[in-house]
């Protein structure tokens, strides 16, 4: 099923996910899960991934006239070619997220060496994406596309955790 993408007002994501579903579709607009000093210490926030992306899949040619004119949409995401279907990277991203049912949590990982390895959620496998790491912020930057997509790089966060040993029992 072909996967698009809207851009909206910020903060308008969750009307213009249910003006889609009363059209047929299937849509997404991803949270992450960041970490932030609080009150109470360190709490996680749910936060919107990309404020003002709203990801679509649709069976049917979606009735862009009537999507368009939805007072929250901006514009429909298209390629150079005018192209709005997602393709390439853009549509590996998208599917990742729809993995992760729209949700990407933090990710624990163990220092080695210089480097992270990640050993927990949604970012296991991805050591070789990882762009920037902000330490003080327990995030890192992972790479999703480059110069011909439509996105290219999301902020996700981290929790640094000692590597368990060979032999070692579980922590309870």
């Amino acid at each position: 099923m072909p996967w698009y993408c809207l851009f909206c007002k910020a903060g308008q994501e969750q009307n213009v996910i249910r003006m889609l579903e009363e059209r047929g579709a299937q849509p997404l607009a991803p949270f992450a899960v960041h970490v932030r000093p609080g009150q109470r210490g360190m709490e996680r926030v749910r936060q919107r991934l990309l404020p003002g992306y709203v990801f679509f899949e649709q069976v049917d040619a979606p009735d862009w006239p009537g999507i368009v004119r939805h007072s929250a949409v901006l514009r429909v995401l298209h390629y150079q070619d005018e192209t709005p279907e997602l393709r390439d990277a853009d549509l590996v991203f998208v599917r990742w997220l729809k993995v992760h049912e729209g949700l990407i949590d933090v990710s624990e990982v163990v220092k080695v060496g210089t480097k992270i390895a990640f050993v927990s959620g949604p970012l296991v496998g991805m050591e070789g994406q990882v762009l920037k790491v902000n330490k003080g912020r327990r995030q890192v930057q992972i790479g999703v596309g480059d110069e011909g997509n439509l996105f290219r790089a999301i902020w996700c966060s981290i929790e640094y955790v000692q590597e368990k040993k060979e032999g070692e029992p579980k922590a309870q």
